[in-house]
């Protein structure tokens, strides 16, 4: 409770294990949600990758190849999820991920944040959060950080 209370009226400046717990708690989120969104691109009626109104979409933004640029999405958010939740490659999945979401954001809903669009809204601002903040000391890239001694020189514990 004492820890808490700290929190509550001093934040958590100082206190790099709560600013640890706090970027672990965001990648782990944000990692199962991407996963969670994947599940709707899995096999529907023997087919298996982005379904057709999916390609239509990317299509209408006028990407070309667009079975190309949906499948780059689906993986992105699916292995990228993956990723997230380990602490693995962190930055380069928030990335690939907050180019996904910006694109969802900005193309496709045009930025309109106070209706559609606040999902992607919000996805986008988590993983340009964590591409900024890094892992954290609880992953993978932190592990391999402290291991070659470069933790030092991030706050964030690697990656």
């Amino acid at each position: 409770m004492k820890v808490l209370l700290g929190i509550m009226t001093h934040g958590i400046l100082g206190n790099a294990r709560t600013v640890d717990v706090g970027l672990t708690l965001l990648r782990v989120i944000v990692g199962l949600a991407f996963m969670t969104i994947f599940e709707k691109f899995l096999p529907r009626d023997g087919v298996w990758g982005p379904q057709q109104w999916f390609i239509d979409d990317v299509a209408n933004m006028g990407f070309p190849l667009p079975v190309l640029f949906a499948w780059l999405a689906v993986m992105s958010e699916f292995f990228g999820g993956l990723l997230l939740i380990l602490g693995c490659a962190t930055r380069y999945s928030a990335l690939s991920n907050l180019f996904v979401t910006g694109v969802a954001a900005f193309v496709y809903h045009q930025a309109d944040i106070g209706g559609s669009g606040l999902t992607a809204m919000v996805f986008f601002t988590m993983c340009a959060t964590i591409m900024i903040a890094g892992p954290g000391r609880y992953s993978i890239d932190g592990l391999i950080a402290r291991s070659r001694g470069d933790a030092e020189k991030s706050p964030s514990g690697g990656g």
